[in-house]
């Protein structure tokens, strides 16, 4: 890192909260909301050095980039910050970006419609709050207008958080956006650009992806299937590599297609194996070790239906990256299969309810190893009935029929191609 940014960071530290990668492990889970405000990175220096040179130095090389992006992030808040200082002749501080219930949505809009009074304010204001390591932030109301001086690129608190992310669809739903315009300008060409970059150097060494980078430590800096977020990085990544941005560089597209690859090898590592049996994937999974971990304190470590449907469903329209694509399809369609919730319907904060009529359901986190719906309160004590929530009753998809769809793509999927069990049958 230059001296430039780590003069940047070290001003920054006095008008911004500071969140840094820690350098040594957790000791152990502290339950409830503590966990959410642990900032301990699995990425530690203590981790980094029990891995071997070659595999050490990429990833050192990884966290430093992080931290030069962070400076960057920060440094253009330092100087904004600094000149509203110096002209109100009084401290000035970061305050919030506008806030939206929801994150951002893409929507494909072609025609006229994208080109309305409208649209065009929303695309103005979002390039605005594009950070300068590529990406966006979540929760953020591009209606408000743009980002004013001093503002944050986060909407929910004063905290550095969240910046930038691709959590909720974020970031990815910016960029498709911006890819989907009609006649978009140079602006929006070097914002593209800059948006795949900063994915393409979010990406871990392994080929999996962090909830949020810069990293920002704790559950943020694990690799994050939930949510979809990876294989949402994953499907956009694959477009730009097939050419849907023509407008991008040659370099860009082929680095995004070599992403992609990266991306479905660190995919089938981080299936989980149980009793020697493939099944599906967790939320998250440690970065260096690939094994399901926990995020938010009622997210514990399992494994879980619906992010693993749509794992599935790309994998399956991508046969041909990986020979071991189809035995990773037919494991995990086979364990959907097996923990399917029958006769059953979701009645919101009154739980399951009988329902003959009622088509398949999932729980959205399973135990591994008994394949038991599990839930918990933000206490992080593992409960097996859905029926002692409190807390966290509302407010949460603890079930999902995603999978039913899935597996219906799968029987289509499967007759095209013999399945691995077919195979063993004929041999």
């Amino acid at each position: 890192m230059n001296a430039a940014l780590v003069r940047a960071m070290v001003s920054m530290a006095l008008v911004l909260p500071q969140v840094t990668l820690a350098q040594t492990d957790a000791t152990a889970a502290r339950p409830g909301a503590a966990l959410e405000r642990d900032t301990v990175s699995p990425l530690s220096a203590k981790r980094r050095l029990a891995l071997g040179a070659s595999e050490r130095a990429l990833w050192d090389a990884y966290v430093d980039r992080s931290r030069g992006a962070q400076a960057g992030d920060r440094a253009l808040l330092t100087g904004e910050l600094a000149t509203l200082t110096r002209s109100a002749k009084g401290s000035a501080t970061m305050t919030r970006a506008p806030f939206a219930a929801t994150s951002f949505e893409y929507g494909p809009a072609t025609g006229a419609a994208i080109d309305n009074d409208s649209t065009r304010r929303v695309l103005d204001a979002m390039l605005t709050f594009q950070t300068p390591s590529g990406g966006w932030s979540k929760h953020i109301d591009f209606t408000k207008g743009p980002r004013q001086p001093g503002q944050s690129f986060f909407s929910e608190n004063e905290s550095w958080h969240y910046i930038a992310t691709i959590d909720n669809g974020s970031t990815t739903s910016e960029l498709r956006f911006l890819m989907d315009r009609a006649r978009a300008e140079p602006r929006v060409h070097a914002a593209v650009e800059r948006g795949i970059r900063y994915l393409l150097a979010a990406q871990f060494p392994n080929g999996c992806w962090p909830q949020v980078w810069p990293l920002q430590g704790g559950y943020h800096d694990n690799a994050t299937f939930n949510d979809d977020a990876i294989i949402e990085v994953m499907r956009l990544l694959d477009d730009v590599g097939r050419g849907t941005a023509a407008h991008l560089s040659a370099k860009t597209r082929a680095e995004s297609a070599g992403a992609v690859q990266r991306a479905v090898q660190c995919v089938l590592r981080a299936q989980v194996m149980v009793d020697g049996h493939l099944t599906v994937w967790g939320q998250q999974h440690d970065p260096l070790t690939l094994t399901p971990t926990s995020a938010r304190s009622y997210e514990l470590t399992s494994l879980t239906s619906k992010e693993s449907a749509g794992v599935v469903d790309f994998l399956m329209s991508h046969t041909a990256l990986d020979a071991r694509i189809p035995a990773a399809v037919d494991a995990a369609t086979a364990w959907f299969e097996r923990v399917r919730i029958a006769g059953m319907r979701n009645a919101g904060k009154n739980g399951l309810v009988p329902d003959a009529t009622a088509g398949p359901l999932w729980a959205r986190m399973y135990e591994i190893g008994t394949n038991k719906p599990i839930f918990s309160n933000r206490d992080g004590i593992k409960r097996y009935d859905f029926q002692q929530l409190t807390d966290r009753r509302e407010g949460y998809g603890w079930y999902s029929d995603q999978p039913a769809r899935t597996l219906a793509r799968y029987k289509k999927w499967s007759t095209r191609r013999p399945t691995t069990h077919q195979l063993s049958a004929a041999r």
